[in-house]
């Protein structure tokens, strides 16, 4: 038994840690020592600092080895402290000259007990001078205990020929592969599983060291499987090393020789009534296996054989004075069994003698066959032989069917191809045709020699133009006793078509001018005899506005029916109709001629629709290929000025004027000379060369406008009178155009402050690098400040103080964009000052003066605000310092700031303003009134409607002076996920000069836009804007929308509000007008009030004098594209040649529009969403784009789009046609 000896440390303290690493070993790593042998091993120490106290224990396996003794090396036995135990433990202690380096501790001397392996381990603990434990590296060594003995090895098994069923030679090779000879001692094969013969054992009489020997098994048999253990020394006569490698499994497959079982025969084939015999042979048989017993069945054909004999050719065994063997003859089978002796060569075991009965033919071949060897066992592996028997006669067959011409409803022939490839002649043999679920009447084949082959006729018209299965079967009343009963059938697939006839368009002419005539031909072709036609109707069909139809004729003889001949015509605008019966059509023949003439250019085509042409017996022609005629009526160009598009046109700043020139007509225009006169001066003349049809180009002429004016610019194309035009009326376009003066802006402020002094800059912007600005001189009336330092640019400046007023001027630069003019240092009187800009002068590098200049002072106080009389007690809440009074040419802006961060900006467009306390109170009003709606509980469009009703009640008129408000109404609608709600209000102003400052308390609702009517345009309100002469807005104060209005506009106020997700839609209308209803000026015919709605709220814009017209369809108050911003809902009407919106957005939109697309006659409505971001406020708004490729296309747009109900998620293309717009293609 192993075990493991535990010490006990005469330590009493061992330190874990570690310096480096001390090997501790045996001076040998592995031994192999003879059983009853003694070894001796040395423990070494390596590698080791001082080493103060050493402990060590072994362990191995007492069964294999046993220590003996244990002798201290002479430095160990010098320790002053030292232990040893005889079962291996040592310990030991220095308190001076302890060891160090490479040392031996002792010698170990073991007795070697019994054979086997075992190892010897250490267990050492080791300590230095500080009592810290040594790390160890520690190598055990191993140790084998051999005893000289002999070892039998099984080293090879085969087998041969291994096969099962037969005897085999086993050959096993055995081995001594130990140390001593070996005696004798038996070999034995024990069968597992498959082996047939018993067990068997084989001696051999003793085998010397290294050598090996093999035995040999013979007349072993094997069965299907093979599975045996082969043993050396079963019964233990030798003692062995290893006594466990005695034994192997040996397992190999055994295959199986293949056997034949033959039928043959001396003829191929018989006639009926002669016999003939059938030899039944094994073969493949051999000695090593031979055969004893066969059973099995011979089948046959008994409508064509008979079996008269069955004969063993071998002698049965006997068993009871009974011979082993049986055969029993029936109609249709043989079945037999006989056991012989031995079989174990190719043999004849029996013969078979048949009759041939009747025609025909007839395998006979062998079923359930079982062969068994000697031994009882069954050949697995046995392939049978049949044979076939021919009994000669007639054989007809269908070789093969040929369709030839078969069209829809013309006769047809069906060729049959019949042969006898039997051995008898064939008198007469009747054939059928099957033609899907119909059949034809069956036909015969006569005399029909052997191997003669004729062919049979079927007629046939087909009805139908399908792929038909023609099934063709001969002797099928089955007539014939035939040698092959299995060929007499042959079926195919044969498609059948009808043949085509042509309707055929043709003209006299290709090419007519306006107003002249020309023939058409309808020809009927490629008709016959086959299938004659007898009657015609159809349309004649053609482009009214390009062509009338003067006269249709037929070219041949109608028949007649109760004295009426068979024929009609009707000649309508765009279409003929016309009906005939004729005798018989049966080759290309002329139908009729008509007569056109040619009313406009264009390229028409003449098409013939609904076409029916019927045969002779009353069947329609379905493939009618028809050829249309197409014309070109050619006319004469036609230039028009579509439109005139002027490019940032300003006062004395160069401008570029854009002509835009199409060509209208039905002819190219090589040149064409344009003139641009503005009012009485005119511009110097270009020319546009190449205009093709329909083509349009743009003439650039440069201008600078010499005033601030509007101008009547008239643009002539073909001035000259060069060209003969289809219509010399449109050469002309007139267009007014307001030049203004880009507006210049200059400002005074405070740079710095000190207690004492202030330093202010003048600075200009707004001045652009085509016109700088090289002069200026400027007044600023001062209260309370002195003037001591001007720094001014310029080549020459001078400055000077006359009765508080500080006059600046400089001569000679240039310079754009925003620059300083003067920095100007004061010195503070008293702390209430103002310096405010009362006159400026500035002029640009050509002498020209700035005649729009926008002065803004913010260096102000209350004293200098002489149009507005602000009450004492109001006065003492303004932040005097935030004062501001701004120009903006037309009149001043003042800017009143409190100290309650609430601000006013006053336009004084009327003299003596009183800002009073009920002004303030009115202001503070407005804000107070926040509380007193709940912005916080939207649940739905119904809420909002009522917040607006609230915002409506709680309005308040700040400054009113000269202005009638009225017809304040709300609406509100579910759009989406939003409510949108439009608040309405008309501001009249009663007297000449005015404006009116109100409040709404708006909370967090979100402004959309507001927009404002001035009776011909919508205008949009920017936020904080002091240019606008009509008004704009502010948020003073959060929750607070403050509206200025100078002008009487309409004021339309759009909110959106966020709602929680539901399903359901709904809108509310109120105000003191009793209700929102639509502008006056929408069309009547719009129904849907969803499209009347938003045409209300939307900008119609054209661009040229036809699309301004059809802009009027959907409302009176249209907008000019020139010069024009969209920031609201829109409709733009027309293409990208005539609208610049058009061309602007056309790519956004899925079906960009061209001349060429979608095509003549045709247009397309298209809606798309925008969102502007450019302001402070987010804009979203809709655009619907409403144009075709020409006019045509842009009117059947138009038409169709009032017929909607809503808006269209997707475009919609719709063609202008005879009876009005027709939708062409929806994508939804």
């Amino acid at each position: 038994m192993k075990f493991k000896l535990i010490v006990t440390s005469i330590l009493t303290i061992l330190a874990l840690n570690a310096c480096f690493a001390t090997s501790v070993e045996l001076n040998s790593s592995s031994l192999n020592v003879e059983k009853g042998d003694t070894f001796s091993l040395d423990l070494l120490i390596k590698d080791a600092p001082e080493t103060w106290a050493i402990e060590n224990g072994i362990s191995y396996d007492e069964d294999i080895i046993n220590l003996t003794s244990i002798t201290l090396s002479e430095i160990c036995n010098a320790a002053p402290l030292k232990e040893v135990s005889p079962n291996g433990d040592i310990s030991l202690a220095w308190f001076s000259d302890a060891p160090s380096g490479n040392f031996t501790v002792a010698t170990l001397s073991f007795e070697t007990l019994n054979r086997g392996n075992t190892q010897i381990e250490l267990n050492p603990s080791l300590s230095d001078t500080d009592g810290y434990a040594l790390s160890t590296n520690v190598t055990n060594t191993n140790v084998s205990v051999y005893e000289i003995l002999p070892d039998l090895v099984i080293t090879d098994v085969s087998i041969s020929p291994l096969k099962k069923y037969e005897t085999n030679t086993v050959l096993v090779t055995v081995l001594n592969n130990g140390t001593l000879n070996a005696r004798a001692f038996n070999v034995s094969l024990e069968a597992v599983t498959g082996v047939i013969d018993s067990d068997v054992e084989k001696s051999v009489a003793g085998l010397n060291i290294g050598e090996s020997t093999v035995v040999t098994f013979e007349n072993v048999t094997l069965g299907p499987n093979n599975l045996f253990d082969i043993l050396v020394d079963s019964k233990y006569a030798v003692e062995e090393s290893d006594e466990t490698n005695n034994e192997i499994s040996f397992g190999n497959q055994p295959s199986e020789n293949a056997i034949s079982a033959v039928l043959s025969c001396e003829n191929d084939s018989v006639k009926t009534g002669e016999t003939f015999d059938v030899a039944l042979t094994l073969n493949d048989l051999t000695a090593n296996r031979p055969a004893k017993a066969v059973e099995g069945a011979l089948v046959f054909d008994s409508v064509v054989l008979e079996c008269s004999n069955f004969e063993f050719q071998l002698d049965a065994s006997e068993a009871n004075e009974t011979y082993l063997e049986n055969i029993t003859i029936n109609s249709d089978n043989v079945t037999f069994s006989i056991v012989d002796g031995t079989i174990d060569e190719n043999t004849i075991i029996a013969i078979a003698t048949f009759e041939a009965l009747a025609v025909g033919n007839s395998d006979i071949s062998l079923e359930n066959l079982v062969v068994s060897d000697v031994n009882g066992y069954a050949f697995n592996n046995v392939s049978t032989t049949n044979t076939n028997i021919l009994v000669e006669g007639p054989d007809v067959k269908v070789e093969n069917v040929e369709i030839l011409d078969a069209y829809y409803m013309e006769p047809a022939v069906i060729k049959v191809n019949v042969s006898n490839i039997g051995h008898q002649t064939v008198d007469s043999s009747t054939i059928k045709i099957y033609i899907d679920s119909d059949e034809l009447d069956p036909l015969t084949v006569t005399d029909l020699g052997i191997n003669e082959s004729k062919i049979v006729e079927f007629n046939w018209t087909p009805q139908k133009s399908k792929t038909f299965t023609i099934t063709t079967v001969v002797d099928y009343l089955d007539e014939i006793g035939e040698e092959n009963e299995n060929n007499n059938q042959n079926t195919t697939h044969y498609t059948v078509s009808e043949n085509a006839i042509s309707a055929v368009l043709s003209s006299d002419k290709e090419t007519v001018g306006t107003k002249e005539t020309f023939n058409v031909i309808f020809t009927l072709n490629d008709l016959t005899s086959n299938r004659p036609a007898k009657a015609i109707d159809g349309e004649l069909v053609f482009s009214s506005n390009i062509l009338k139809c003067t006269n249709f004729t037929f070219q041949l003889n109608a028949s007649e029916a109760n004295e009426t001949y068979l024929e009609n015509i009707t000649i309508g605008s765009g279409v003929v109709s016309f009906a005939i019966v004729d005798g018989t059509i049966d080759e290309n023949t002329t139908i009729a001629i008509a007569t056109f003439e040619a009313l406009r250019a264009g390229t028409p085509v003449i098409s013939l629709e609904n076409l029916a042409v019927s045969d002779v017996n009353g069947y329609a022609f379905n493939n009618v290929n028809e050829t249309d005629v197409n014309f070109t009526v050619y006319g004469r160009p036609d230039v028009k000025v579509e439109n005139i598009e002027i490019l940032d046109a300003y006062y004395m700043e160069p401008a570029v004027i854009k002509v835009n020139v199409s060509n209208m007509g039905q002819k190219s225009v090589d040149s064409c000379s344009i003139n641009v006169s503005l009012d009485i001066d005119q511009l110097a003349p270009l020319k546009v060369t190449d205009l093709g049809i329909n083509e349009s180009k743009i003439v650039e002429f440069n201008w600078t406008p010499q005033k601030s004016k509007t101008f009547t610019i008239t643009t002539v194309v073909d001035y000259l009178d060069e060209l003969n035009e289809e219509n010399e009326t449109n050469n002309q376009y007139t267009k007014n155009v307001t030049i203004t003066e880009r507006p210049i802006y200059i400002e005074i402020y405070k740079k710095s402050e000190t207690e004492d002094q202030i330093i202010a800059s003048v600075k200009l912007s707004g001045i652009v690098e085509e016109r700088q600005c090289s002069n200026y001189s400027a007044y600023i009336s001062l209260d309370n400040l002195e003037a001591v330092e001007v720094n001014a640019i310029g080549e020459n400046t001078n400055w000077s103080v006359s009765n508080n007023t500080l006059f600046v001027t400089g001569y000679n630069f240039s310079d754009y964009g925003e620059f300083e003019i003067a920095n100007i240092t004061f010195n503070k009187t008293n702390n209430s000052i103002s310096a405010i800009i009362s006159e400026c002068a500035l002029s640009d590098s050509n002498g020209y003066a700035f005649n729009e200049i926008f002065t803004s002072n913010k260096i102000v106080n209350l004293k200098s605000i002489e149009n507005i009389v602000v009450d004492s007690n109001v006065s003492d809440l303004v932040n005097e310092s935030a004062l501001e009074t701004v120009n903006n040419g037309e009149f001043n802006i003042t800017k009143i700031y409190f100290n309650n961060s609430d601000s006013i900006w006053i336009p004084e467009t009327v003299e003596n303003i009183s800002f009073t306390n009920e002004t303030l109170d009115a202001m503070n009003e407005a804000v107070s009134n926040l509380e007193n709606i709940d912005f916080d509980s939207i649940t739905s469009e119904n809420d909002v409607s009522d917040i607006m009703d609230e915002v409506i009640n709680n309005t308040v008129v700040v400054s009113n002076y000269g202005f009638d408000i009225s017809n304040i109404t709300q609406e509100t609608a579910k759009d989406g996920n939003n409510a949108i709600s439009e608040l309405r209000f008309t501001a009249t102003n009663t007297s000449s000069k005015g404006f009116a400052i109100i409040r709404l308390p708006v909370g967090n609702l979100e402004i959309s836009e507001i927009i404002v009517n001035n009776g011909t345009d919508n205008i949009t309100l920017e936020k904080d804007n002091i240019e606008s002469t009509i008004g704009g807005y502010r948020l003073p104060v959060d929750g607070i929308l403050e509206i200025t209005l100078i002008k009487d506009p309409e004021v339309t106020i759009t909110f959106s509000s966020a709602l929680p997700q539901t399903t359901s839609s709904s809108s509310s209308s109120h105000g003191g007008g009793g209700g929102s209803s639509y502008s006056s000026d929408i069309a009547d015919d719009i129904e849907s009030k969803v499209i009347k709605n938003f045409v209300s709220s939307a900008t119609v814009i054209y661009g040229n004098e036809i699309d301004e017209n059809y802009a009027n369809q959907l409302r009176e108050r249209v907008q000019n594209a020139e010069g024009f911003t969209i920031s609201g809902n829109a409709v733009i009407v027309g293409g990208p040649l005539a609208n610049g919106f058009a061309k602007e957005y056309n790519d956004q939109f899925e079906m960009p529009i061209s001349n060429d697309y979608p095509g003549e006659n045709k247009g397309v409505i298209q809606v798309l969403k925008v969102q502007d971001n450019s302001g402070n406020i987010v804009k979203s708004y809709t655009i619907v784009y409403i144009a075709g490729s020409d006019r045509y296309g842009t009117l059947a747009a138009l038409e169709y789009f009032k017929t909607l109900d809503e808006l269209p998620e997707g475009p919609i293309m719709i063609e202008w046609t005879a009876n009005g717009s027709v939708v062409v293609e929806e994508l939804i």
